[in-house]
């Protein structure tokens, strides 16, 4: 890697669907035999990107990465015993524990209760501060320095992951935190901006690696019928949550790749009219969803497996 070339590893949310991007890299580091952590400068994610991330950042291998998810996905993903009009009104379909289970058994129970100010490797993780309304951009010592969270990877990893309707709000102190993908589920600008501000590297010097989720086809709808007005369809059908994640991703990365131009490389997947059903809903493990991801993350490998700007992230 070029002494100049300051290289971003981004991770979109996108719940289960982030096996897609854990299979991707794992090809990519087998494959150039380098791991992502000795390659990126800084590497940020959001929801289950922010598991990814920090545990690439943490030089876990992606293949270990994509094994976690698979083993971990069914019990994130299992409904709460509340069930019918009890459950969609006082309670959360998913509990939180499972992922915090998941998350010490990616990162080891020491690493995982390590605040963010001792984190050595450059890493951010987005949120959002329901207490507050605001942003909340998660930061490592390797990337803010004095100005890090002294927050717990894994409260950090879990802020980042309580999407509404699906999980809790993660408490942190006296404050109330929710899915960073509500303000960024692609974190690609923020990762830029804090390249600059913290790292300060070069604007032509910046490269952009961002992964996806395989999360719709290009130009296709985000949801199949019109929504009646009333709260209570937003809200069931989780309409509202996706219809934000959505709209605010394509946002992000057009803006990222229309500075970053040919430094910018997105690597995402568009899947086929009948692939579109197993994966559709981010909650949604099942083999046939397993299957399907990893198809993709296959045929995107094979796509871009001999590209140079591709190579050139991951070369000696």
């Amino acid at each position: 890697m070029a002494s100049n070339r300051f290289q971003i590893l981004a991770l979109s949310g996108g719940g289960y669907r982030g096996l897609f991007g854990a299979e991707f890299l794992a090809s990519c580091e087998a494959e150039f035999e380098a791991a992502c952590a000795e390659r990126f400068n800084l590497i940020a994610g959001t929801s289950i990107g922010a598991l990814l991330a920090a545990g690439l950042a943490a030089s876990v291998p992606a293949k270990d990465l994509a094994d976690a998810m698979r083993a971990h996905g069914p019990d994130i993903f299992k409904r709460n015993v509340l069930t019918g009009a009890k459950q969609f009104f006082l309670a959360a379909p998913y509990a939180a524990e499972p992922i915090q289970v998941a998350v010490r058994d990616v990162l080891g129970e020491t690493l995982a209760r390590t605040p963010l100010s001792a984190f050595e490797p450059a890493l951010a993780i987005t949120t959002v501060n329901y207490s507050t309304g605001e942003t909340a951009v998660l930061r490592s010592k390797g990337l803010a320095g004095k100005a890090a969270s002294n927050i717990a990877l894994e409260d950090a990893i879990l802020a980042s992951a309580a999407a509404p309707t699906f999980f809790p709000t993660r408490k942190i102190g006296v404050a109330e935190f929710i899915d960073g993908g509500l303000v960024a589920n692609a974190p690609d600008m923020i990762a830029l901006l804090d390249a600059r501000r913290f790292c300060n590297a070069r604007f032509d010097d910046v490269y952009q690696l961002s992964i996806g989720t395989a999360g719709r086809r290009q130009g296709a709808a985000v949801h199949d019928k019109a929504r009646a007005p009333g709260a209570v369809s937003w809200v069931a059908r989780r309409g509202l949550v996706q219809t934000i994640m959505a709209a605010q991703e394509h946002l992000a990365l057009e803006q990222v790749g229309d500075l970053l131009q040919a430094r910018f490389l997105r690597i995402d997947a568009e899947p086929a009219q009948n692939q579109v059903k197993a994966i559709k809903a981010l909650d949604r493990v099942s083999d046939k969803a397993t299957a399907t991801l990893q198809l993709l993350a296959g045929q995107a490998w094979q796509a871009h497996k001999s590209s140079r700007a591709l190579r050139d992230f991951f070369k000696r």
